[in-house]
């Protein structure tokens, strides 16, 4: 790509004003380039750098300045045509915003892959939608199993505790403070309660997840062997829910 030659304007810094600048004025004056020693001219083959200094004003030299290194520059030819632009310096938290989309971009890639390697197991592994469907319906059978008995936990833990917090309002009614050793059961089993509960959700979450992620199979299924059109994509797993396991090859 030919590069897209600039005016060159600014003031030029110290070292600057040198056969190299008046090697530019020698070729926009339509002057000959021979007319400077041979040293200049080898000195302007290097170019001329532009850059903007701390009060924005644009400055050009042969060098830059240490204090403006890391900032957006230009790289001029004799001729007065960008030869090059030097990016300035990112920041810590462009970089850091940089890694996060980078890590971002390549944890979309590594799901897409595994949802195709799913897709391909499950084509390659079932021999119906009967039996695929029999999968679905045993996975969220025992998904429900789980949640009845993390819902009996978190019951009989909510039951606990405010027995607990019962008899420490009675111990306050009667004007004394509950005793540490009841004190300390009461943050115990909070502490339980609230993980059962979590625990709960947590199994909810999979479940629907792997709900949704068979209704894919099946779509998918179907879709290959020419039953119904794949008429959605893949679903997402709600958030914070990890994606459901490849399902099991069917018992024969």
């Amino acid at each position: 790509m030919a590069s897209r030659a600039r005016p060159f304007s600014g003031r030029v810094g110290g070292a600057a004003v040198t056969a190299r600048v008046l090697l530019w004025a020698a070729a926009w004056l339509g002057g000959a380039a021979a007319v400077l020693p041979v040293r200049a001219q080898q000195n302007a083959d290097n170019g001329i750098v532009c850059w903007q200094d701390e009060k924005g004003q644009r400055a050009c030299g042969d060098h830059v300045p240490p204090q403006y290194a890391k900032k957006e520059r230009e790289v001029y030819n004799q001729r007065g045509i960008v030869v090059k632009t030097l990016k300035a310096e990112e920041t810590p938290e462009q970089r850091a915003a940089e890694q996060r989309a980078a890590e971002e971009a390549q944890r979309q890639l590594e799901e897409q892959q595994k949802q195709q390697a799913n897709d391909k197991f499950v084509l390659q592994t079932y021999r119906s939608l009967d039996e695929l469907k029999a999968e679905r319906d045993n996975r969220l059978a025992t998904f429900d199993t789980r949640l009845d008995l993390a819902q009996k936990a978190v019951d009989r833990g909510g039951a606990s505790l405010k027995e607990l917090q019962d008899r420490a309002d009675v111990e306050r009614s009667a004007g004394r403070d509950p005793s540490p050793e009841l004190d300390a059961q009461i943050k115990a089993f909070a502490v339980a309660h609230a993980a059962n509960i979590s625990a709960m959700e947590r199994i909810r979450q999979e479940r629907e997840a792997t709900a949704a992620q068979f209704e894919h199979y099946i779509e998918l299924y179907q879709q290959v062997h020419g039953v119904t059109p794949l008429s959605l994509p893949a679903p997402l797993a709600p958030e914070g829910a990890e994606n459901p396991p490849i399902p099991l090859a069917p018992k024969s």
